[in-house]
């Protein structure tokens, strides 16, 4: 924002992120006003009350201990701070083959693979509560797309890499997956959902 006169702090616990993100910064002349470093959010090398605002973007979904990374944003807020966290409702997340039955199995693996919370967006009211913050705003979206992909094509390339590591498909299994997305788009059949949440909240004077 043109009128932003603060500073920003990025934290991701990947040094390969860290660096990526900071050569980022430099391209578009914003590294004198972000900074950023590794860290486990879980347990931030940061003071008490250091931030306006904290934001976890696509984090909780990842973490086995969501109510702890909550609480230790709403730690490193000052009090009357806000914490917004936005995620993807993963367990929604869904890709239509021929056959349903065959698109639910894939389905199920794909968000095992990918996310190790999947649910974590239908808790956070509640999480919320058991961290002692007010919850004051929430925001909803829909990522569909329907006869041709574009968005989740791009995803659906990564997941294809994916989900053999994690061992929930063979690679021929994610690869004639993928396959038959990527030809659903150009036969103009394709259709690909997922539910997105967006909470902000305030951490009390």
């Amino acid at each position: 924002r043109a009128n932003f006169s603060g500073r920003v702090t990025g934290i991701d616990l990947s040094l390969y992120l860290i660096e990526a993100a900071k050569r980022m910064a430099e391209e578009e002349g914003l590294s004198s006003r972000v900074e950023f470093r590794s860290g486990d959010t879980r347990d931030l090398d940061v003071p008490d009350g250091e931030f306006d605002a904290v934001v976890a973007h696509t984090l909780v979904s990842h973490v086995e201990e969501p109510l702890t990374v909550i609480r230790e944003a709403t730690r490193v807020a000052k009090p009357g701070g806000l914490i917004a966290i936005f995620d993807g409702d993963y367990a929604s997340m869904t890709f239509a083959l021929d056959d349903p039955v065959q698109s639910r199995k894939y389905d199920e693996a794909l968000i095992n693979s990918i996310v190790t919370s999947p649910r974590v967006m239908r808790q956070m009211p509640r999480l919320f509560q058991r961290a002692g913050l007010q919850m004051i705003q929430t925001f909803s979206y829909i990522m569909a797309e329907v006869g041709e992909g574009d968005f989740w094509l791009s995803g659906i390339d990564s997941f294809e890499k994916l989900a053999p590591k994690s061992g929930a498909m063979t690679e021929d299994e994610a690869t004639r997956w993928a396959n038959a997305l990527h030809s659903a788009s150009g036969d103009g059949v394709f259709f690909g959902a997922s539910n997105y949440y967006t909470y902000i909240a305030r951490r009390p004077e």
